[in-house]
């Protein structure tokens, strides 16, 4: 493992992984690399504030300490694409667990300028599994100029949050980032919204009652 240009010098795992994670921006990039694979276009739009520099060093520096790899897609011509390798997708409990604290810094609400990204709320997901069922639900999101979307993959060992669209999933939702949010947060009714329009539900609609279910939100 490549050294940091960190070292606290001690003999001691928090600080060995501090000495790697340490610096700006790396478990930032860390967290949204557990949504799936990103070009460095993407990273960049993401990760307002971070400059075009830094962004690549800390990117050599997490390839370099094997929590990332870099490879190309397979059309020709398709840039690099980053995501997490096995060592990177360790730290997800640290991650959700900073997460978790967190929120007790956020009760007055997203402050001004703040980026508000829906799959970042849904990560949240991975802490509210209640181990009831199996189930692929693609959650689809309206935006300009072409719709966005996630999927959530569930058993009672895993949850898996990824961006883009899977070839088939059992249920496809289709709804506004904000109600998303409203029912993630429990200020909304996913029953309700679903009753007025507000929510499109394609495809089984078992497994979406399962989803609800599962998560808590029924």
């Amino acid at each position: 493992m490549a050294s940091s240009k960190r070292c606290y010098k001690q003999f001691c795992g928090v600080a060995r992984a501090l000495d790697v994670l340490g610096e700006r921006w790396t478990l930032l990039i860390a967290r949204d690399l557990l949504l799936g694979s990103w070009r460095y276009t993407d990273l960049m739009a993401r990760l307002p504030g971070i400059t075009t520099n830094l962004l690549a060093e800390r990117l050599r520096e997490m390839e370099a300490n094997g929590l990332i790899q870099k490879y190309q897609q397979a059309s020709v011509g398709s840039p690099h694409v980053y995501e997490l390798t096995d060592l990177g997708r360790k730290l997800e409990p640290v991650i959700l667990s900073l997460a978790t604290f967190g929120l007790n810094l956020m009760s007055t609400g997203p402050r001004e300028g703040d980026q508000i990204d829906i799959g970042r709320a849904l990560l949240s997901l991975k802490q509210r599994c209640r181990d009831q069922g199996v189930g692929l639900v693609t959650l689809k999101f309206d935006s300009s100029p072409l719709p966005v979307y996630y999927q959530v993959k569930y058993s009672a060992s895993d949850v898996d949050v990824r961006h883009g669209k899977p070839w088939q999933s059992e249920v496809e939702i289709g709804l506004s980032v904000a109600n998303m949010i409203a029912i993630l947060f429990r200020q909304a009714d996913a029953g309700l919204l679903e009753k007025r329009g507000e929510i499109i539900q394609s495809g089984d609609r078992e497994h979406w009652r399962v989803f609800l279910e599962n998560f808590g939100f029924k």
